[in-house]
């Protein structure tokens, strides 16, 4: 890689946020209760192993999921991004743009096209999260699993990015979408044995205010409800 870009993936590496919603960390209420999260990144080991193969998605998820071909009007820019560590962390976002509340497919990938054209704008590489879930509960594909995503802010090594499309912080997600969010979650855990201490949400990690206080709520019910869901 050339100097223009390896400070390009630099620059990614600095300017990753992913959310477009920012602000102050959530006030009261978006705490944790009894349980102690790390407060700083999880650096990987020194000579950190090349990633091994994972296990294929249909043995822990065998529902469709939407190609990035069926949304997608770019291409990735390999130069701009890191390859992927193993992932031991997963981190759940909202997209922080308008409301967003339609069930169409097209509409949907309409709204995945915006995103990633903001954040090459952003000089990623490409649409900063793995993985995003619409208001149908469709899963669809973002980032490839092969590349470090790009949406949390100097945490982007080994950590799984899951956005949910809409702004929580203006209104609910939907119910589908929760129900395909925790299901989905679960077996990305079971897939990358990543235990329930590892899965955080955005504003657990950055001064923001995604994934919104109405997502930021039912995750921590979530956690709280399914106790150590994949242990360590």
């Amino acid at each position: 890689m050339g100097s223009v870009g390896a400070l390009s993936v630099v620059l990614e590496g600095l300017l990753a946020g992913g959310c477009a919603g920012r602000g102050r960390r959530a006030g009261r209420g978006s705490a944790l209760a009894d349980i102690h999260w790390p407060s700083g990144p999880l650096a990987p080991p020194a000579n950190t192993p090349a990633p091994p193969k994972p296990t294929p998605p249909s043995l822990v998820w065998n529902e469709p999921i939407q190609p990035r071909s069926s949304w997608a009007k770019g291409k990735p820019v390999p130069a701009l991004m890191n390859r992927a560590l193993p992932y031991t962390r997963i981190t759940v976002h909202h997209d922080g743009m308008d409301r967003f509340r339609s069930t169409l497919r097209s509409d949907a990938a309409d709204r995945l096209e915006r995103i990633r054209h903001a954040h090459r704008g952003r000089r990623f590489g490409d649409i900063g999260y793995h993985y995003l879930i619409d208001p149908a509960g469709r899963v669809w594909e973002g980032r490839s699993l092969a590349w470090q995503g790009a949406h949390v802010k100097a945490q982007n090594e080994n950590n799984l990015g899951i956005c949910v499309l809409g702004n929580f912080e203006l209104q609910s997600p939907t119910s589908a979408s929760l129900d395909t969010l925790d299901r989905f979650v679960r077996a990305q855990m079971e897939r990358y044995r990543v235990p329930t201490i590892r899965l955080r949400t955005h504003q657990e990690m950055a001064p923001t205010l995604c994934p919104g206080r109405n997502l930021q709520r039912h995750m921590v019910a979530a956690r709280q409800r399914g106790g150590e869901l994949v242990r360590a």
